[in-house]
């Protein structure tokens, strides 16, 4: 009961911090919204007006540097800084490298493996699971590690796992199911609401997506580096 309590506590503190890193910068709720309407509007500009491969190496492009952006400002929120789009040129950049160089190691690997997926199907489903949850940490090694190769980041993510698998995937297993949840029940809105529901829906699983990474940053920061009997010291008396 004693280890139930502090891993508790540890998340509670990630969580309080968080809400008080989001508070400094409330604009910042906004981020995921407005990165997947710009994201939307890019692909189906590109997607009316080049082929499908330039078009597909433009819109590659232009996702790692919209997950440049986000992890720059998830990392100035979880350093406790003041942020704001003044910095969206920087941010642009700051990351840029490091996802271009995550997504060619995982086309590589997806490159390699293509033939055994053409012959069987049913293999892409467990590979796509397999990756989302063994790479699941790629963000905040990026922003928090500063990795630049793909391959260096991949390793540490998965490294940082290894170790944390359990204290990490508890409280994430958590915000997957209400994710399920709630969308179920978004379905519904949508439905009764039309195109209002669905707005409002989709501005509202924005904000609470930013609110579990930012969760997740301290949480990252919290773990990493940290053994098991040092959170234990670290957290039971409160």
């Amino acid at each position: 009961m004693n280890v139930i309590a502090v891993y508790a506590r540890l998340y509670a503190r990630a969580l309080t911090d968080a809400l008080a890193a989001i508070a400094k910068n409330p604009w910042t709720l906004l981020l995921p919204m407005g990165l997947s309407v710009a994201w939307l509007a890019l692909g189906l500009l590109l997607g009316s007006l080049l082929d499908p491969y330039s078009g597909g190496f433009l819109i590659g492009l232009a996702r790692s540097a919209s997950l440049s952006v986000y992890c720059f400002f998830l990392g100035g929120l979880v350093a406790n800084q003041k942020v704001g789009l003044d910095q969206l040129k920087t941010s642009l950049g700051a990351y840029f490298w490091s996802w271009i160089g995550i997504f060619f190691v995982l086309w590589v690997v997806d490159l390699v493996l293509s033939p055994l997926f053409a012959a069987n199907q049913n293999l892409v489903l467990p590979f796509t699971l397999v990756k989302f949850v063994a790479l699941n940490a790629t963000p905040e090694v990026v922003y928090q590690k500063g990795t630049r190769g793909g391959l260096d980041t991949l390793t540490r993510s998965f490294g940082f796992l290894q170790e944390n698998w359990i204290e990490w995937f508890v409280p994430n297993g958590l915000f997957v199911a209400a994710f399920v949840i709630v969308s179920r029940f978004g379905d519904l809105a949508v439905a009764a609401l039309g195109l209002l529901g669905a707005g409002g829906l989709a501005l509202a699983g924005g904000a609470l997506l930013h609110v579990v990474m930012v969760f997740r940053g301290f949480l990252f920061e919290a773990l990493d580096g940290s053994s098991h009997r040092q959170r234990m010291f670290r957290y039971r008396g409160g």
